[in-house]
């Protein structure tokens, strides 16, 4: 068992992302991101969003998302099935008690919003069609051929009313795959005798800190990153900086700090 928050959150942060970061590439909103890194999954919209989104989020974060897709249905999946269970009109109480006669049962009242919503989204596409017909018939040469501001919109066509009921589409877009981006690996080794004390943050000196450590001869730390990191070094002499497999030099003359991007290395100092 993992902390599925936790997990997320770590992997975000060693390849020195931020939620904003995420959210322009997997079109999941921050604040949906931010929930699962807490594990506030009921302030997502549903059981359903919140599955597609850990599985979209743990891709684009390099992580197995069918483990993490199994760990939240072993901690999580059985109490959200009973609970929706439970609010399903209809269903006899589980305590046991006495059954009500036919008579003394409750009368439910049928569901009428639902059928005049259908009515609504139907007398729309009668105010849809009317207007297509209308202007076809206009287009062919039968009728005035006026002013096309003149022409009938909506329920007007019908000489019904002139507003049409809104139909509100569900948001789609958060649910879209990532944009396939090419991340490039950045690796800083400890070399020499003493090694170096290294301090990294994303994109610069006011990001957020994701490596704060002494890396002695032989040690190392990798970031896959989209742009660049920030980097402050100790004793810049005996550290080594490899950019997608190819080796990159600091200038210690220009100070103390520098930001290492995708094509090379500039002062930051």
């Amino acid at each position: 068992m993992f902390e599925i928050g936790n997990t997320l959150r770590e992997a975000r942060l060693r390849r020195g992302l931020d939620i904003l970061d995420c959210e322009a590439e997997t079109k999941i909103r921050a604040k949906y991101l931010r929930a699962m890194e807490e594990e506030q999954f009921d302030l997502m919209p549903s059981p359903t969003y919140v599955r597609g989104f850990l599985r979209t989020y743990a891709d684009f974060l390099d992580l197995d998302g069918r483990l993490v897709l199994d760990e939240y249905e072993s901690r999580f999946g059985s109490y959200r099935l009973s609970a929706d269970a439970a609010q399903r009109p209809g269903r006899p109480p589980g305590d046991g008690g006495p059954r009500r006669s036919a008579s003394e049962a409750p009368r439910v009242a049928p569901r009428r919003p639902r059928r005049r919503r259908r009515t609504e989204v139907q007398l729309l596409w009668l105010a849809i069609g009317g207007v297509m017909t209308v202007a076809l018939l206009i287009w062919l040469g039968v009728g005035e051929t006026g002013d096309p501001s003149s022409l009938p919109v909506g329920g007007a066509a019908l000489g019904g009313s002139t507003s049409a009921p809104v139909v509100t589409e569900p948001d789609t877009a958060a649910t879209e795959a990532p944009v396939a981006t090419k991340k490039t690996s950045i690796v800083l080794e400890g070399t020499g005798t003493y090694g170096c004390y290294v301090e990294v943050r994303g994109k610069n000196a006011k990001g957020r800190l994701v490596v704060q450590r002494i890396l002695a001869p032989g040690d190392s730390v990798e970031f896959k990153v989209l742009n660049g990191i920030w980097v402050r070094a100790t004793n810049p002499a005996e550290l080594k900086v490899t950019i997608a497999g190819k080796p990159a030099s600091l200038d210690s003359s220009t100070g103390g700090t520098w930001l290492i991007t995708t094509t090379g290395v500039e002062s930051a100092g």
